[in-house]
């Protein structure tokens, strides 16, 4: 199913980075995805991913992340289906790692790929 990029920002962001480490830290990723449609269908969807990494005992690094991305169904399609998630998540993901990769960069650290490229 083809869906239609319309929007993506940040909604939330908390980061914690103790330099005093002097070593490489093993970091974990954990992450959770949800939808919220409007009431009355429109078309429209908007997909929350949540990603955090951190260390294990999250005392040197912690990036938290919350991102939204909406995306518009063909005019055909009269609900969401598991096709449109599959479709729209790509979108977010794609979406979303750019703008982990960026702020990562940003804040001068190693770039943070999720990517797996």
């Amino acid at each position: 199913m083809k869906v239609e990029y319309i929007d993506f920002k940040t909604v939330s962001l908390t980061s914690k980075l103790d330099t005093t480490m002097g070593a490489e830290l093993k970091l974990t990723q954990t992450g959770k995805v949800s939808v919220k449609l409007p009431e009355e269908w429109n078309g429209f969807a908007f997909l929350y991913l949540s990603i955090k990494i951190c260390d294990p005992e999250e005392r040197y690094f912690v990036f938290d992340i919350t991102t939204e991305t909406v995306i518009k169904l063909p005019d055909e399609e009269k609900e969401f289906t598991e096709e449109a998630m599959n479709a729209g998540m790509e979108i977010a993901q794609e979406k979303s790692f750019e703008s982990i990769r960026a702020i990562s960069v940003a804040m001068g650290i190693n770039e943070l790929d999720l990517s797996g490229k």
